[in-house]
């Protein structure tokens, strides 16, 4: 409204323009008295969750402190574990190596150990001739036992 207007109008009506503006701000402070308390609400919900959050970051350290010293602690294993692989290996291949060299005797010893059956039998059967025709059967026999004791 214009001052102009302002003048032309009525004590009444005047004072019902002050007490429509003195409701609007009544309401005005009202509303705004719920907005500083549900803001004051909000900033120690905001607090208290900030509160919070700083402790989980203090969790979150200890627990990266924690994880830390776990990844060292299993890299450390893991290099043991590593190493001692390798070391394992080596000692199978030497009784790998071993195992080739005692089969490689064995089959050798094995082919003379034939060798010498074939000679004892051609050896037995010869004497077995020399002693038939040098005597009895018994007297063989005799010879033979005493051959094999």
């Amino acid at each position: 409204m214009t001052e102009k207007e302002l003048r032309r109008l009525r004590r009444q009506d005047l004072l019902e323009l002050l007490v429509a503006q003195s409701r609007e701000a009544s309401r005005l402070q009202t509303e705004l008295d719920r907005e500083i308390t549900e803001r004051a609400g909000l900033l120690e919900s905001c607090e208290r969750l900030k509160g919070k959050l700083d402790e989980k970051d203090a969790l979150i350290e200890k627990l990266k402190g924690r994880l830390d010293e776990k990844d060292r602690t299993m890299e450390e294993e893991s290099a043991r574990q590593q190493e001692l692989n390798e070391r394992l290996k080596e000692k199978l291949d030497v009784k790998d190596a071993l195992i080739e060299r005692l089969k490689a005797r064995l089959n050798h010893k094995d082919d003379q150990i034939e060798e010498l059956e074939e000679e004892r039998k051609l050896l037995q059967s010869d004497r077995w001739r020399e002693l038939e025709e040098e005597g009895t059967a018994e007297e063989v026999l005799q010879r033979l036992r005493a051959l094999f004791r």
